[in-house]
């Protein structure tokens, strides 16, 4: 039971963490491409 608890955490950090990626590098496109185009 217990053991289970710490593999969904850590699948739900990984998950969290590929969202917080995600949204970086959007944010980062978005800079870049307003920076370029200007």
């Amino acid at each position: 039971m217990r053991h289970n608890q710490t593999r969904t955490n850590k699948m739900l950090n990984y998950r969290t963490s590929l969202y917080w990626g995600l949204l970086l590098i959007f944010v980062l496109a978005v800079l870049f491409s307003n920076y370029f185009f200007n």
